[in-house]
């Protein structure tokens, strides 16, 4: 059993300190879940606590709150609305190498029904900030990703997705992301939320979105730069404006201690070294990178939606982009301009 914190109750019996893997037999194990009020005090979503809001949902993360048993691998979460027998939603508990369980219970806002995939959006927004429209367009993010991923067959049957207000003087906006499901925060100001702060609610949205819908094992650095870019270009396909990712790394790499590190340099610093410092590259400068490599496509009569089901890696064990990828854009583009983005952003 692995967990740290937990108070358990074995047959009524309260133990303390039960440490990794010590065994133990109870009839019956308890132990007490706390949840923290959304509008009580501000919550950033990153921070992974469980969350009651008022609205009338509850939010559990297996961060710390579930344990797991060793020889039981199929166990169900489930969560009850007090005083409403029907009212229960079960999820397994995802096996470890999976994200981490994030169960959402209660009272939706709305569900969006897309191909296989129900939607169920949850909120807290106390001063209605978020309107009818920007359920809409979260449908039409959806749609583009599940046609430009051609995930239809393999959808997931359902994606939770919570959205909760925090005031944006405490510059927490952020998410977290399970088993499908996500939960984020969107800023606001004196109760309203700005076209930018919408936007990038949904830009956050959709990069999750990209990672439950797509079936390809992309390498760190690929999938979460991907993920980026099509979180941003979903918002044209809904009719959002913000800034685009070149625009971004424009600002950001002026600031930013590890700007000249190529790509592939960053994902090794990441997944070899542990060095989390240069992970931001992979959402400004991969991001950046896939949006000029869109726009030169583009230009040629194509486009990145096209040739994505062609993006690969050159192998499990090896980040770069595989030889018939970069043959693939050469052909399409020409060698000279893909040399040059290669040493803009990848070397």
């Amino acid at each position: 059993m692995e967990t740290s914190s937990i108070q358990f109750l074995c047959d009524g019996i309260q133990k303390d300190n039960v440490a990794y893997e010590e065994q133990f037999s109870c009839r019956e194990l308890q132990w007490t879940v706390t949840f923290q009020n959304v509008q009580t005090a501000p919550h950033a979503i990153a921070n992974q606590q469980n969350l009651y809001s008022p609205a009338g949902w509850w939010s559990l993360t297996e961060w710390h709150d579930i344990p797991r048993f060793e020889g039981i691998s199929k166990v169900e979460v489930c969560g009850k609305v007090h005083g409403k027998t029907h009212a229960i939603k079960c999820n397994p508990l995802p096996a470890p190498n999976q994200p981490p369980l994030i169960l959402t219970w209660g009272k939706s806002t709305k569900t969006l029904a897309t191909g296989q995939t129900a939607l169920t959006l949850f909120k807290d927004d106390p001063t209605s900030a978020m309107k009818a429209e920007n359920l809409l367009a979260l449908q039409q993010q959806l749609e583009y990703l599940q046609e430009v991923l051609g995930s239809e067959e393999n959808a997931p049957n359902y994606i939770d997705l919570v959205w909760v207000a925090i005031d944006k003087e405490l510059r927490q906006t952020a998410g977290a992301a399970g088993k499908q499901a996500f939960l984020a925060n969107f800023a606001v100001t004196d109760g309203t939320a700005t076209n930018d702060s919408i936007a990038k609610l949904h830009w956050v949205s959709a990069h999750e979105l990209f990672h439950m819908l797509t079936t390809r094992p992309y390498p760190l650095w690929i999938s979460e730069s991907l993920a980026q870019y099509y979180g941003y270009k979903s918002l044209e396909k809904a009719g959002l404006q913000t800034e685009t990712p070149m625009e971004q790394w424009q600002i950001f790499k002026e600031r930013y201690p590890h700007a000249a590190t190529g790509l592939y340099e960053a994902h090794l610093n990441v997944t070899r070294e542990n060095n989390s410092s240069y992970y931001p590259l992979f959402y400004m400068k991969g991001a950046a990178f896939w949006q000029a490599v869109d726009q030169e496509l583009q230009k040629a009569g194509t486009s990145l939606d096209e040739v994505l089901p062609q993006i690969k890696s050159a192998a499990s064990n090896d980040a770069t982009l595989s030889s018939g990828t970069i043959n693939l854009l050469k052909t399409t583009l020409s060698e000279q301009l893909v040399s040059t983005l290669q040493q803009q952003y990848l070397h």
